[in-house]
């Protein structure tokens, strides 16, 4: 662990056209004419969206955590939710976290929303495989073996507690990262986390 907060930056990564064709209702698909879509699809986001893949995050010592009642200290903030205090149940410290692959694929998404469903539907299936990918990358960067990360929104880990990651994290300033006020995040394509660093490794 190289320190306590930070901001990391990821070179693209190869696409995963199964989960690209998951995330757009089709999976397993072999049509031509689906795969040839795909295939435009990902070229048009790589010219276009100017994708970046950066992850600003801190890490938290978990000072109490009470699964009965869900209650977490992490010192400089606190959590109520019993799926994620049972996920981080044994954990000593708590990587808090959040994403993103920036505004552009918002904006082909817009485009075609007017223009072409099904290219609205990829770009929407790419942009979520791509902040899929970006987390994976991210939390197998550190050494410690980590537990299955938990966003809001997961179990009774309501969205609410947006404004208090994104502040522990910097993502507004780090990330641009905003909320409206159904706390969801723009870009569209960021995700916020919490992945428990075990405690045996």
């Amino acid at each position: 662990m190289t320190g306590h907060a930070g901001i990391q930056s990821f070179d693209e990564p190869p696409f995963n056209r199964r989960e690209i064709l998951r995330y757009a209702q089709c999976p397993g698909c072999t049509d031509d004419t689906v795969i040839a879509m795909m295939e435009d699809c990902i070229g048009e986001c790589r010219k276009y969206a100017s994708m970046s893949y950066r992850v600003s995050y801190s890490i938290l010592p978990i000072v109490s955590l009470d699964t009965d009642t869900g209650y977490i200290d992490m010192g400089h903030m606190s959590v109520t939710s019993r799926d994620l205090a049972g996920n981080l149940n044994g954990c000593a410290k708590v990587i808090v976290f959040a994403a993103t692959i920036g505004p552009g694929i918002d904006r082909l998404i817009r485009k075609y929303t007017k223009l072409d469903k099904a290219r609205a539907l990829f770009m929407q299936a790419i942009g979520a495989e791509r902040a899929e990918t970006l987390c994976e990358m991210f939390c197998s960067s550190f050494e410690e073996e980590l537990r299955p990360r938990f966003s809001p929104g997961f179990g009774d880990l309501t969205l609410s507690i947006q404004p208090e990651i994104l502040k522990i994290t910097n993502a507004g300033k780090n990330l641009s990262i905003t909320l409206d006020e159904g706390f969801l995040m723009s870009p569209s394509k960021s995700v916020t986390a919490f992945a428990g660093i075990c405690s045996d490794t």
